[in-house]
């Protein structure tokens, strides 16, 4: 399954994991496959931004708030042990935020920042919560998503 939704990959260290390059152009642990025991195995949306944007309709259609989604992934990284959260998909919330300091610009991953403060919340491999409420961000509205973003896109 890894190999049919991936472009690329890699192993980490000896033993894996396994790095691949899914074939939306994320650069995942496993592809962003994650198995269900012998149950079968979850797969990413096809097109992550998309659900992002149904997803923030939905509930603001039915609590009338604005509000902002990001779609966020556990991933291990190949230079470390352990997992993170990153996004792959988002809506209402730019997914690059630009600093500067000294004259400086420096792009921050923005949508990757909100994921990881939200996994504290979720928890990672699905141990924890399955949605957290992030309040006081402040953020530049935008639907462009995380696909915007990615150095390869498909």
């Amino acid at each position: 399954m890894i190999l049919e939704n991936s472009t690329q990959h890699f192993l980490a260290g000896e033993r894996g994991p396994i790095i691949a390059r899914h074939i939306l152009g994320h650069q995942l642990t496993s592809a962003g496959i994650d198995r269900a025991g012998t149950a079968g195995a979850w797969l990413l949306p096809a097109d992550p931004d998309a659900s992002a944007r149904a997803l923030r309709d939905a509930l603001s259609a039915q609590t009338g708030a604005t509000v902002a989604v990001v779609i966020a992934d556990s991933d291990g990284r190949a230079d470390r042990r352990g997992a993170t959260a990153v996004s792959v998909g988002a809506a209402g919330v730019s997914p690059l935020r630009v600093t500067e300091h000294d004259g400086r610009r420096q792009e921050e991953t923005f949508a990757d920042l909100i994921a990881a403060a939200a996994a504290i919340i979720v928890g990672q491999r699905g141990r924890g919560a399955p949605v957290a409420v992030l309040r006081g961000i402040t953020y530049a509205a935008g639907d462009e998503g995380v696909a915007a973003m990615l150095h390869q896109r498909p």
